[in-house]
């Protein structure tokens, strides 16, 4: 059920800013990170999305949990369901990263949309 309010969440902001080219995409990477945080953590994720400004407008994913492992790509698993996440968002995102935060982690990724009214 959390999931299915992020997700909605997440759709309506990409919309709201202006990124319906995008969209698809930003959901689809969104939706990936917060199910690898809520499946390989015992806590809780906390998702934030922002507009950054600057020479490119760009749309930032911050997915927060509290493990401080570090994601890592892995071979797909038999079944070929799992193991394809972090292949996703590298592939997706236009740039993408994690960073330390306190005991957890926060995995993020960035979009490049184009500034509302172009």
């Amino acid at each position: 059920e959390a999931l299915s309010a992020a997700r909605h969440m997440i759709g309506a902001a990409v919309r709201a800013w202006g990124a319906r080219e995008r969209a698809d995409e930003i959901e689809l990477v969104a939706d990936e990170l917060v199910t690898n945080a809520l499946l390989h953590t015992d806590g809780p994720a906390i998702v934030t999305l922002r507009v950054l400004t600057g020479p490119d407008r760009r749309l930032r994913v911050d997915v927060e949990d509290t493990s401080s492992a570090l994601p890592r790509r892995r071979e797909a698993g038999d079944d070929g369901v799992s193991g394809r996440g972090l292949l996703l968002v590298d592939r997706l995102a236009d740039v993408w990263g994690v960073e330390a935060r306190g005991g957890g982690k926060c995995v993020w990724c960035e979009f490049v949309v184009p500034a509302r009214g172009q």
